[in-house]
């Protein structure tokens, strides 16, 4: 059953001392949903993720399936230039969506782009049994999943310049003062994304929430490694289906911010004050 959308609230609050923690504590894994996996008692065990699915769990990922897993990521074949390509020698660019929700997006972009190779993050794993299911129906060969926190994951798959384009659309805002830790966007995070893009890669956020919107902004042009939100490139993604959330924010004529940033070159990350 799926849960009942709301608004939410108009205020969008960032307090300081859950910022900071966010930063010096960003590589003890600190904010992540569910926790560092590494450190997770033994007794916790998911549901396995049948073999043959293109759905993985890095902690616990077979030899085969990450051979699988990477040859994907190299585009099918291997790098020339530092570029994937497929096995017809075509670059076929790589896009990362984390936070898919439904897969309303990914699905449907994935499915119209069948010349791009799609990975996306989802750590709800009712929601990842779904998407995978939906994509294996449709016969959709350039999209693989994973339950990962994608700030866990995505550092451990070398893909270091290798991302055209990132998603984070509608992510949770996290609006008690104890969970903002676990807001997604923070400067540790933009490191990451500065690593994965390539040159004039893209990040594509969106979130009905103003407050957030302008914090995305403020933060990303803090960081300084990326250009202003460009309108136009933007928009490139409106003819792709909406969220979920987006589609409920249309159906009650809420207003929604799309934002669109290029990656230019920038020398070292940010400096975490925990290590200064």
């Amino acid at each position: 059953m799926q849960r009942h959308l709301r608004v939410g609230r108009d205020e969008f609050g960032v307090d300081p001392e859950q910022t900071q923690e966010a930063i010096e504590r960003y590589d003890e894994g600190r904010g992540l949903i569910g926790g560092d996996p590494n450190k997770r008692p033994d007794y916790i065990r998911w549901r396995p993720i049948p073999e043959e699915q293109p759905y993985f769990r890095l902690i616990d990922i077979s030899a085969e399936k990450r051979a699988r897993l990477e040859q994907f990521l190299q585009g099918g074949n291997k790098r020339k230039e530092g570029k994937p390509e497929g096995g017809d020698g075509v670059e076929r660019p790589l896009e990362v969506e984390i936070g898919f929700g439904n897969g309303e997006f990914m699905l449907g972009r994935s499915a119209t782009h069948p010349e791009r190779r799609f990975l996306g993050f989802e750590v709800k794993r009712d929601l990842c049994r779904s998407v995978v299911k939906v994509a294996q129906a449709g016969g959709q060969d350039n999209l693989w999943i994973s339950d990962d926190d994608a700030r866990w994951a995505l550092p451990q798959l070398d893909l270091a310049g290798q991302v055209a384009v990132i998603h984070v659309l509608y992510p949770d805002p996290w609006w008690k003062r104890r969970h903002q830790v676990k807001r997604v966007f923070t400067l540790p995070f933009l490191d990451l994304v500065c690593e994965l893009l390539i040159p004039d890669g893209l990040l594509h956020a969106r979130s009905d929430v103003e407050g957030y919107a302008e914090y995305i902004e403020e933060l990303v042009g803090e960081h300084g490694g990326f250009s202003a939100s460009d309108p136009a490139l933007a928009a490139q993604f409106d003819a792709d289906p909406p969220t979920r959330r987006e589609a409920y924010c249309r159906s009650i004529d809420r207003p929604f911010w799309t934002m669109a940033f290029t990656r230019h070159a920038r020398e070292g990350g940010h400096p975490r004050l925990a290590k200064a």
